[in-house]
């Protein structure tokens, strides 16, 4: 089995479920990232049934996790911090094969702070294997301190229930 990020970076409590095997920031372009996805192929989520690829939502799912683990482990952002998804932005070209390994190569293409705080990321990348694009995915997130996130979640929670 493929070794795997430490989870809490990707706010992930089963280790099965962190997608991500490894994280670089480049040397020589301090916003592009590369990523080694983890190739699970008997993940019982995104294999419960036979494939003959590398299924898109698992893509995503690293992408997604990608974005959470640059934002703590380059960017500054504590664990604990809640991440709330805006958008995402997602588009697939080639399917992902078994056999070969995936990369994602990715860049923090906005952000935006606070009294030193970053609260807002985007981040956008391509997906691929070999030489081979397969896809393009862009995300954004919000980010917030726990205290702030339970009062923002109360609020809307009760818009819910007037």
């Amino acid at each position: 089995m493929q070794p795997r990020i430490d989870g809490r970076y990707v706010h992930k409590s089963t280790p099965g479920n962190v997608l991500l095997a490894s994280i670089e920031q480049r040397p020589d372009a301090e916003e592009w990232y590369d990523a080694e996805m983890v190739m699970d192929l008997e993940h019982p989520f995104f294999f419960e049934h036979s494939l003959d690829h590398i299924p898109a939502m698992m893509l995503v799912e690293a992408g997604r996790q990608l974005g959470i683990a640059i934002a703590h482990l380059f960017l500054g952002v504590p664990l604990g911090t809640m991440f709330a998804t805006e958008s995402f932005d997602i588009r697939f070209t080639e399917f992902a094969e078994l056999d070969l390994p995936v990369r994602i190569e990715a860049r923090v293409t906005e952000r935006q702070y606070r009294k030193g705080e970053l609260l807002h990321l985007r981040l956008d990348g391509h997906f691929i294997q070999g030489e081979k694009p397969l896809g393009t995915m862009g995300g954004t997130w919000a980010m917030m301190r726990p205290e702030l996130w339970r009062r923002y979640r109360r609020r809307e929670q009760a818009r819910l229930h007037e």
